[in-house]
């Protein structure tokens, strides 16, 4: 940092006050992707006391405090960074990702969902973000129009809305096809998709496969969220007594 204010102060036209507050602002989010997350508040304030027109630090200050799940100060600073800048996606993307977390919100992240979209039509992560709430409501043909898109069109985001497509077409009682949908994100090493698949099997009675389905998920996620509930299952179905008989 005090090599570039230094470079600054040798060219003309330089605002160094907002120089100062934007390497802030970048080294706050560099202190957010390694958890350091007292530091980059520490960053972020200091950006804005030097200029409040770093509004950058108020989307750092919401990230900060989504991951420490204070909602209300999270949704007090995205609504200032959405209002500073409005052709911005990211503030109501992430607003509707959070508020798809809490409980009687729902339809208020559709409504971030599709503000985002707006301002990004063929940002992927708008899409998945609109898929989830729409799940959430329980508009489950428009979910599921939204996750085929992204299984097309985005192979980055693909494996996701396999997990979350199959989830449903699961919940729905449509087992072949969410094995289907489930198999490739499977494939490819989702630990997620093993998870579903053994519950799926489970209700065939299939034994053997949702066996080797809870080994593929520890394998990969020996300590996941769904590990310990995993072993017991496995326990019961390795006994020739599973849990559904």
């Amino acid at each position: 940092m005090v090599c570039c204010l230094i470079i600054a102060l040798l060219l003309p036209g330089i605002d160094v006050n907002t120089l100062t507050a934007d390497l802030h602002v970048e080294t706050g989010m560099a202190y957010i992707n390694q958890g350091l997350y007292d530091r980059a508040r520490e960053e972020f304030t200091a950006a804005l006391e030097i200029s409040e027109e770093t509004h950058a630090a108020h989307l750092g200050l919401a990230r900060i405090a989504v991951v420490n799940c204070s909602w209300a100060t999270a949704e007090e600073e995205y609504t200032i960074y959405m209002d500073l800048k409005p052709g911005d996606y990211l503030a109501p993307l992430e607003m509707s990702e959070m508020l798809l977390a809490i409980r009687g919100r729902y339809p208020d992240a559709l409504n971030y969902a599709e503000a985002a979209l707006a301002l990004a039509p063929l940002n992927g992560q708008c899409w998945l973000v609109l898929a989830n709430a729409e799940n959430r409501l329980g508009n489950a043909e428009e979910a599921v129009t939204w996750y085929t898109r992204i299984i097309i069109e985005d192979a980055e985001l693909a494996d996701e809305a396999r997990v979350r497509m199959g989830s449903l077409l699961f919940q729905q009682g449509n087992l072949s096809s969410a094995r289907e949908i489930l198999l490739p994100a499977a494939v490819s090493g989702t630990a997620e998709a093993h998870h579903i698949l053994a519950l799926l099997y489970m209700e065939q009675n299939d034994d053997l496969r949702a066996m080797d389905s809870i080994n593929r998920y520890l394998y990969i996620e020996p300590n996941g969220l769904w590990a310990d509930s995993a072993r017991i299952c496995l326990e019961e179905l390795s006994s020739g007594n599973p849990l559904n008989n």
